[in-house]
């Protein structure tokens, strides 16, 4: 069981807690003398509950969370149904006469940190073990959100509709309402996604941050990324507004800046952000995933302004500038803001410019442009064979017949994935003059699996498109 991070509890406390639990367990409720229940009890069933209050401190009173302590008591334990309210409640008393913390009642919290937790891609698994909640649980809210999505997504069923609805209704009201209120939030409201993430990073630092403080503070790193260490960021940092304001770190004892020295230590523990080589400061991918969504609506001005006077060198340098992964999706905001001669000629200034992974990236996104013709058609004899491959993939969605000669000609790639969106383009394109290849590929045992059946897919649309033209071809 993963480390107590909650400093609330002292080992006093915890003592404390731990003989309260065994006096319930064993003499309120006259439980089992067994040496092998004696064991189960005092190895695992106390440290279990110890370890989900001390995780859950500010929601001993909280009624969902009663209700997660019954569900751990009778699933997870095997305790009676009879006796699991009760129990719960008499198991609760100590926790909450120990802590002494101001509660949150809303009976949503304990959902609200259960989808924060899996919005940003943790496993059930960890999130269980984060919380201290039943896993079946979990399960049980994940199965009942994808119920409603299933039930709104053609619908776009009002709560109310939702309520009527007999499987939905079983939720009770409070979970319905907070499930429908997180998929629509997920659905249509901006960022949502990844406020809740940078919410849950503030949560695991334990600092008194606001998710604007957090975006300040990764915003600069980006803009500086891979030139400020600690010292210079803070520096930096006095002219930002909130809780960053002026005076950061101007003495040892300045509060502002032992807390700022307290997030930066905290983002580096939790690989949000990273030093290099040198000593300064970068954002992690994770972070960078997070914080595109905030950074593009003023890079995309930026890169807007540079194209509207046609100057391709300052929109490549603005391209270039970026973190990869907020580059990644800025390309994704040229497709959908920039017109196909603008985003093609901005985007193609940084190919083979900034990693493999981005050229991967940039050879799919090119197969929106029938202008990227000649660029791709160079990318078939790249030394890199997954280059060669996304070109062919593009090459096919485009559909410019005038690139089956070559597609024909990597068929005989010595590389099966070059081979297998090599016979998947000549299958897009109908091109039957790659028919009599496309079956030798296919009856030629000494290619894989996957090569053939590429080879025969082909085939199969080659002929539904164009059935008169394959006989004539075939035809001695």
């Amino acid at each position: 069981m993963a480390e107590l991070m909650n400093w609330d509890w002292s080992k006093n406390d915890l003592s404390s807690l731990t003989e309260s639990l065994a006096a319930v367990l064993l003499e309120e409720w006259g439980g089992p003398r067994s040496p092998l229940a004696l064991k189960y009890i005092n190895e695992t069933i106390i440290p279990d509950l110890v370890y989900c209050f001390c995780n859950n401190t500010d929601l001993l009173t909280n009624s969902t969370f009663a209700e997660i302590i019954q569900w751990k008591l009778k699933n997870q334990f095997a305790n009676p149904s009879a006796v699991v309210v009760d129990l719960a409640k008499d198991l609760l008393k100590p926790a909450q006469r120990i802590i002494n913390r101001p509660q949150i009642t809303d009976p949503k919290e304990p959902w609200r940190r259960i989808f924060r937790l899996w919005i940003g891609e943790e496993s059930l698994p960890n999130i269980a073990e984060k919380t201290g909640y039943p896993l079946d649980y979990l399960d049980l809210l994940v199965l009942r959100l994808k119920k409603l999505k299933a039930f709104t997504a053609n619908t776009r069923a009002s709560l109310l509709e939702c309520q009527q609805n007999t499987e939905l209704r079983e939720f009770g009201f409070e979970q319905l309402s907070f499930l429908y209120q997180f998929q629509t939030s997920v659905a249509g409201e901006p960022l949502y996604k990844e406020r809740l993430i940078l919410e849950q990073v503030i949560w695991d630092l334990g600092m008194p941050l606001l998710v604007p403080d957090l975006v300040n503070l990764l915003e600069l790193i980006h803009t500086h990324e891979g030139e400020l260490d600690e010292n210079s960021l803070s520096s930096s940092m006095s002219e930002v507004a909130g809780i960053w304001g002026s005076g950061i770190g101007a003495s040892v004892g300045d509060r502002r800046g032992n807390l700022f020295s307290c997030v930066i230590d905290g983002l580096i523990s939790l690989h949000y952000i990273q030093k290099n080589k040198a000593g300064k400061l970068t954002l992690s991918e994770k972070s960078a995933q997070t914080i595109a969504g905030y950074l593009l609506p003023k890079l995309g001005e930026q890169l807007k302004r540079a194209i509207s006077i046609g100057d391709y060198e300052l929109a490549s340098r603005i391209l270039l500038s970026q973190n990869e992964a907020v580059l990644l999706h800025l390309i994704d905001w040229t497709l959908r803001e920039l017109n196909q001669e603008q985003t093609f000629e901005a985007l193609s200034g940084i190919y083979k410019k900034v990693s493999r992974r981005v050229d991967l990236y940039l050879l799919k996104v090119f197969a929106n442009f029938p202008i990227a013709f000649d660029l791709l058609m160079k990318c078939l004899s790249d030394n890199d064979s997954l280059v060669r491959a996304r070109a062919c993939e593009s090459l096919g969605q485009i559909g410019d017949k005038a690139a089956v000669f070559s597609l024909i000609q990597l068929l005989r790639d010595p590389v099966v994935g070059v081979k297998e969106m090599a016979a998947q383009a000549l299958g897009e394109m109908a091109a039957v003059p790659a028919v009599k290849e496309l079956v030798r590929v296919a009856e030629d045992y000494g290619e894989s699996i996957n090569v053939r059946e590429r080879a025969r897919g082909a085939v199969r649309k080659i002929e539904s498109l164009n059935l008169d033209k394959v006989k004539l071809t075939e035809s001695p």
